[in-house]
């Protein structure tokens, strides 16, 4: 019985993914390549799911491993029992001879490998592939499809079939096999999640050995028949295997898009159903290839690029106009944007039909509003998905019930419009849906609420301000009186260097807390250059470490009135750190300043900071910076800045001068940015489209909306 993907792994299971893919990588691989170290935790995945007893039998010998030469044995045998278990079902792998490249520092690391995949309770594939494109930065874009948008592809592509359809399905880029293994999940029960009785027949293709192998072992984890083919060159140049001649029911892919091949020599317009795409591109190569492939009545969902839709070359526009009039494109759904980790290129899923089976209108959803960050990327939640597809449904459905339900199961609108054929025409056959969606009413219901909200805040923003001026007007008259330009002004002060007062303590290495250190579940924040803002550190926190790793850097620690102070990249002005912040750790790119306990008693954490934020002092570090190979303020030479130490009477005196000034500076900006917002929102309001209406702008006359 075929299992679909878990769509949220629990938290146990992303610490201990996170966990492999952190410090153990260098440790376990040494001079061999991470994939390498990849294989070895999808192959331990592979068998703790398809032969456990065989894994339990390899994780007992990990336990108690002493010796290097224990390891490497250990090593040959995973790969060798990997192999084994693959070859008895007919799919050669060489994942003994991927194994043994691997160079442990010491058997107790490659010990703690086997011992955190045995502790996995969950099938997490997906999610160590996703880990693997995230935290390697290879930004292959090989592997990985949001498992979200997998289950959205199937669900919109599969639903409309009978209950015992769909029979076949087909993804010509198959990646880790993600759409086959959805799909034959989702058609093996009906809506209520009993057996149907049979699955349907699933046939895939990738063009790299590595990937094959990984996908084989996706499959087999969820019990799907892995019959995918290893092919050498692009599917619509191949006319020797079975997939360029047989019909499929569902056609699912995530090509690879905006691909070039300057040497390519011009396409021939008869092998082309709907033109020949251009040379350099093979977006509109894909597409005809999987509406080829489609029998009578199938579907296809494929990931396109936003720009394929309103593209102005002459060949993707002949295609796009020819796919409209045979009435191939049913929908076309604009996708949440860094929803990849392999492309920034802003895309959305086109599901076509086959012209034997043509549609009037077609369908155009803007779901770019929808999601929820997650580190650098955005992801679709269950229920983000259920709006979709119940938007979709609403337009296309014929059951009674779904017909004309404009709303999804959270009682929002989703955006969209159905489109004529005829306004296609007129808007020179854009498929982009931001050339077709306006603001619905809900939006415009938005807007208005946003500007009330806005307004509402700048109110508030400009009475604090009167009460800042009206407490601080003669505060500030009586300091201007009794100290004109300083506090020292005329007297003789000590001079002191800034080591002789303060503990100065620049960050972690890159080794102690680099990329790897730092995970997506992570609860403690670390502060950047980045966040130094406005003399504060911001509560952004994009940034965060695990519990664990936060005690083993413990002395990198901030405390309430510590200093951070940039140590690499462009000097700024320091910040103060507030009680709220107490526990977050520094990144190796600043420097923390601490008042030594010796002299707790007699200087001010805030008279320091005040002494450092002056232009003058801030110029000085920028020169130390600037003399250095790499620009970089080094720890000694921060402290050989000598700074005026007066007396404590005259070091409250000063700070309480300059914080009255600094709160009335904080309460103007904040009315500014209240200003900003207001005016924002008002335009919003003002300028925002009147109708839904496609424009009689040709769109190779229109100012493009998208750059990838």
């Amino acid at each position: 019985m075929p299992t679909g993907a878990v769509d949220e792994p629990g938290s146990e299971s992303l610490q201990v993914v996170a966990a492999l893919m952190g410090d153990l990588v260098d440790r376990v691989r040494g001079a061999a390549s991470v994939l390498d170290y990849l294989n070895l935790l999808l192959c331990l995945h592979f068998l703790r799911g398809a032969a456990p007893e065989r894994f339990g039998s390899l994780a007992a010998r990990a336990r108690v491993l002493h010796t290097l030469d224990e390891a490497a044995e250990l090593l040959k045998d995973i790969g060798r029992t990997t192999d084994e278990d693959m070859r008895n079902i007919g799919v050669h792998s060489s994942m003994q001879q991927a194994l043994e490249r691997l160079e442990p520092r010491t058997a107790r690391d490659l010990g703690k490998v086997v011992e955190a995949i045995g502790c996995l309770t969950e099938d997490v594939f997906g999610l160590i592939l996703d880990e693997y494109e995230r935290q390697a930065t290879l930004g292959s874009g090989e592997f990985f499809t949001p498992r979200a948008v997998v289950r959205l592809m199937t669900r919109l592509t599969c639903s409309p079939f009978e209950p015992e359809e769909p029979l076949s399905v087909y993804d010509p880029y198959a990646r880790d096999g993600g759409f086959l293994i959805e799909a034959s999940a989702f058609c093996a029960s009906d809506p209520r999640g009993r057996t149907r009785g049979g699955v349907p027949r699933t046939y895939g293709e990738t063009r790299r050995a590595d990937t094959w192998r990984l996908a084989t072992m996706n499959l087999l984890l969820h019990g799907v028949s892995p019959s995918l083919d290893l092919k050498q060159t692009v599917p619509w140049q191949d006319s020797s295997g079975r997939a360029s001649a047989e019909k499929f029911d569902v056609v699912l892919s995530n090509p690879p898009f905006n691909m070039t091949d300057p040497g390519r020599e011009e396409r021939s317009e008869g092998q082309w159903a709907f033109g020949a795409p251009p040379v350099d591109n093979d977006n509109f190569a894909w597409v005809q290839h999987c509406l080829a492939r489609l029998r009578a009545g199938g579907r296809a969902g494929i990931i396109m690029p936003n720009k394929a839709g309103n593209s102005s070359h002459k060949a993707d526009r002949t295609i796009r106009a020819n796919l409209v009039e045979r009435g191939c494109v049913e929908c076309v759904i604009a996708l949440p944007a860094q929803m990849f980790t392999g492309t920034s290129v802003p895309v959305s899923v086109w599901i076509l039909r086959p012209p034997t089976d043509p549609c009037e209108n077609t369908l155009f959803l803007n779901a770019r509003h929808m999601g929820t960050k997650n580190g650098p990327r955005r992801t679709l939640s269950p229920a983000d998905v259920d709006s979709i597809l119940s938007a979709y449904q609403s337009h296309t459905s014929t059951d009674p019930a779904l017909l004309g339900r404009q709303q999804a199961p959270d009682g929002m609108p989703m955006p969209g419009a159905v489109v004529s054929r005829a306004d296609l025409r007129r808007s020179d056959y854009s498929l982009n849906p931001l050339d077709h969606v306006a603001l619905h009413s809900h939006e415009k219901a938005e807007a208005s609420l946003e500007l009330a909200r806005a307004r509402q805040q700048l109110h508030a923003a400009e009475e604090h301000l009167l009460h800042v001026q009206e407490a601080l007007a003669r505060k500030a008259l009586d300091a201007h009186h009794r100290a004109p330009g300083s506090p020292m002004a005329g007297r003789q002060v000590p001079m002191v260097e800034l080591a002789s007062v303060c503990e100065i303590q620049a960050g972690p290495s890159y080794s102690k807390l680099g990329k790897k250190q730092r995970a997506a579940n992570g609860t403690v924040p670390v502060v950047f250059p980045r966040h130094l803002k406005d003399q504060r550190v911001t509560d952004e926190a994009d940034e965060r470490v695990t519990q664990e790793t936060a005690r083993r850097l413990r002395a990198f620690e901030l405390h309430d009135q510590d200093i951070v102070c940039v140590r690499s990249g462009a000097i700024t002005m320091p910040a103060l750190v507030q009680l709220s912040q107490t526990g977050w750790l520094m990144s190796p790119n600043v420097i923390r300043l601490r008042i030594a306990e010796r002299h707790a008693g007699r200087v001010l954490p805030e008279y320091l900071f005040h002494y450092l934020c002056l232009d003058e002092t801030v110029a000085w570090m920028q020169d130390r910076a600037a003399a250095t190979a790499a620009p970089s303020l080094r720890s000694e030479s921060l402290g050989s800045l000598r700074i005026p130490l007066p007396d404590l009477a005259e070091q409250h005196e000063t700070v309480a001068a300059l914080n009255d000034l600094d709160t009335l500076d904080r309460a103007h900006r904040a009315v500014a940015a209240c200003v900003r917002r207001t005016r924002t929102a008002l335009a919003d309001t003002l300028l925002a489209p009147r109708t839904h209406l496609t424009s009689d702008i040709p769109a190779h006359d229109r100012t493009d909306k998208e750059t990838p």
